[in-house]
């Protein structure tokens, strides 16, 4: 593997390691020339494409990319064997699922209804702009309540089954699981593409990738008294950034081709801190519309919005965080460097006197 002091020294004021490193979308690929920044010329790296499903080994281009030597993990595929080997717990899966899609259906409605209520609000003409802002944020908490609840029935319904039918004692999976791991030790570092959240989160989960990918470390600084710190460099762009992240947040501000509103979809690994990874961010999001961002900010607080866009590159701090001066959006809805208000705090801060705005 290459050596940690290769990977890390164009930032000498954090503890040396590997990191994350999230991308912009990879339409016009960058990958070949971040492996080579990262020291990983000729590295062995394990491949996660499961959120392209059934295209997951159509990897070619991947493999151009990364030099010639990879390992394509293969969890879409893997995870349909286990389906076949063990139909009853494919039976129990899509159950859930069909549970997972009403509850967000539903939770969508709500948010929908808040939404055209925040835009009234908005667009009254006020007489007292103290009461009118506390309308203002009193919807804004409104979403936030919906989006922590429903966050959290999604955790209990996945916590439900795995507690009553208990994978990582099947066969099927214990097999799937330990191939799985044995693979990924073997590289030097790891690359998860985009695709479909959802599915790659399914797979991850099911083959029980986040103790494999990183370690608990001791952090005080953090509330959980924990961070994820990553055995080997991990890239991500797309879905693949977002499942690392603590929270998923859906977003498409056309509201011809979805439902118009940003949805929280469920808890990510969280082998990161403090953020919300915002793929095409530049694409999906109406930047030029303060209140909407406003809203989206106020619903990402405390975690700091990320936007990905074409040629973005992020490299996390080794405790998973937000480094200085990423591009992020601020309180007021526009894009600002990320400065950090003090040791150990995560959240923006409008510029500062001369800081750059993007």
């Amino acid at each position: 593997m290459p050596a940690e002091a290769d990977l890390h020294a164009a930032d000498p004021g954090q503890p040396s390691g590997p990191r994350i490193t999230l991308l912009g979308p990879q339409r016009h690929p960058q990958l070949d020339q971040v492996a080579s920044s990262l020291g990983l010329e000729g590295a062995r790296v394990a491949t996660i494409t499961a959120g392209w499903r059934d295209r997951e080994h159509d990897d070619s281009l991947l493999v151009e990319q990364l030099g010639g030597s990879c390992v394509n993990l293969g969890l879409w595929q893997r995870m349909q064997q286990i389906w076949a080997e063990d139909p009853e717990l494919e039976q129990a899966d899509r159950a859930r699922r069909a549970v997972l899609t009403e509850l967000q259906e539903l939770y969508v409605i709500g948010l929908q209804h808040a939404v055209e209520a925040l835009t009234r609000i908005r667009g009254h003409e006020p007489r007292d702009p103290r009461i009118h802002r506390m309308a203002v944020e009193d919807v804004l908490g409104v979403m936030r309540d919906l989006d922590e609840r429903h966050v959290r029935r999604v955790a209990e319904l996945h916590q439900e089954f795995y507690a009553r039918h208990l994978p990582e004692q099947r066969d099927a999976v214990v097999h799937g699981r330990a191939e799985v791991g044995r693979l990924v030790e073997g590289c030097d570092a790891v690359v998860i593409t985009g695709g479909h959240v959802g599915v790659l989160l399914g797979t991850l989960h099911m083959f029980n990738l986040a103790p494999v990918l990183a370690e608990p470390v001791a952090d005080p600084d953090d509330p959980s008294g924990l961070h994820a710190r990553v055995r080997r460099p991990v890239i991500a762009w797309g879905a693949g950034a977002m499942a690392l992240t603590e929270r998923v947040m859906l977003f498409y501000d056309d509201a011809v081709i979805a439902p118009g509103v940003a949805e929280m979809l469920m808890d990510g690994l969280g082998l990161t801190r403090g953020l919300v990874a915002l793929p095409s961010a530049s694409d999906r999001l109406a930047v030029g519309d303060p209140p909407r961002m406003q809203t989206l900010v106020s619903r990402c607080h405390p975690r700091l919005p990320l936007p990905l866009d074409p040629g973005d590159r992020v490299d996390l701090t080794p405790a998973g965080r937000v480094p200085e001066a990423a591009r992020v959006f601020g309180p007021q809805g526009s894009a600002v460097r990320y400065r950090a208000a003090g040791a150990g705090e995560a959240s923006p801060a409008d510029p500062r006197p001369g800081e750059e705005r993007s």
